[in-house]
């Protein structure tokens, strides 16, 4: 600014000037202080909303929403999907990582490791079936370093989700999994103590068919379960089973073999049956621990939240056109039934 001269006038301009300066710079300062938080979020399977399955307005959205965080205002969702193709998971997590978002989530376990292998020190809000077993976390109490989340129990309910299809499909002995060529130890292992309590319990048999993340090895696989005699897919969610849940539940019809996993949207999509949380259910307490993040907690203080609501689907017109009849007890304690 330029020095005052003297005069009354001349000197009530400058202090306005001088005024208007301050005040100028106090918008500046306002502008900077509500420039929106920035996240990065990062999906194997689906795309990004407003166009994955959760809809235009997934529950993790909306509920930062209500605690405060709009999207588009005071919120930025830098989000990445790899579209189901695991070999690019790796690149996509560091390229997130390099456009430095203040806090980073995701639901699958091959992108958590992604992101984890970047070693970045940005706080990551994730969800797991085994996040201390998968080694994300110390312990579920004190998860530790710069992760936390939410642990959806989703492998630890093999024998629970066959206890009903054993009520109505007495048959049942054989049961058929997919599985990755050469995929995680680690969760592999977690699923076959599950699925040896199964055994253990209903004097089923299981085996493996393992793919190797090609839609085009599903024919095959389904006509070798059928030929030996399965009786049941147990479909395990992971990013190839996400990604290609239709056409399994297609091919499940034609050769006639029931379908039951994990999760709702699998019988939304044509299993016959699911038992499961429901993914809205395990983002309600991931957006409670992005907004405590975002208000300055650190992640190692954050608890991972067990998810502990399990929703049972059933499937009528997939029942129907396998000629399953479901008991009415069944049906009953259904959460929902799709006609």
């Amino acid at each position: 600014m330029r020095p005052c001269r003297s005069g009354l006038h001349v000197r009530t301009a400058c202090v306005l000037a001088f005024a208007s300066f301050i005040l100028g710079l106090m918008s500046v300062v306002q502008v900077i202080a509500q420039q929106p938080r920035r996240i990065g979020r990062l999906l194997v399977v689906d795309p990004c909303p407003p166009n994955n399955i959760f809809g235009a307005d997934d529950t993790l959205t909306r509920v930062l929403a209500e605690r405060g965080w709009i999207q588009g205002q005071n919120l930025l969702i830098d989000c990445i999907s790899a579209g189901g193709r695991l070999p690019d998971i790796g690149r996509l997590a560091a390229q997130l990582v390099a456009r430095q978002p203040e806090l980073l989530v995701t639901q699958s376990s091959p992108a958590i490791r992604a992101l984890l292998a970047t070693q970045t020190t940005i706080p990551i809000v994730m969800s797991t079936p085994d996040p201390v077993g998968e080694g994300y976390v110390q312990s579920l109490a004190k998860p530790g370093g710069n992760i936390t989340g939410v642990h959806d129990l989703s492998l630890d309910l093999a024998a629970k989700r066959i206890e009903p299809l054993r009520e109505f499909i007495p048959e049942l002995t054989n049961v058929a999994v997919l599985y990755r060529a050469g995929g995680d130890a680690t969760f592999f292992k977690r699923l076959e103590d599950q699925l040896n309590r199964a055994v253990d319990r209903f004097g089923i048999q299981w085996r493996v068919y393992h793919h190797q993340n090609r839609p085009e090895d599903l024919e095959p696989l389904f006509q070798a379960m059928r030929q030996d005699g399965n009786h049941l897919l147990y479909l395990v969610a992971t990013p190839y089973s996400l990604g290609n849940r239709k056409l399994i539940s297609e091919l499940a019809l034609k050769h006639g073999i029931r379908v039951l996993a994990e999760h709702p949207q699998f019988a939304q999509d044509g299993a016959l049956l699911s038992y499961g949380v429901d993914t809205g259910e395990v983002q309600r307490p991931m957006a409670a621990q992005i907004d405590a993040i975002l208000r300055g907690a650190k992640p190692d203080t954050l608890p991972i939240e067990q998810v502990t609501k399990l929703h049972l689907v059933i499937n009528m017109k997939t029942a129907s056109a396998l000629g399953v009849e479901i008991p009415p007890e069944i049906l009953a304690r259904a959460d929902h039934v799709i006609e």
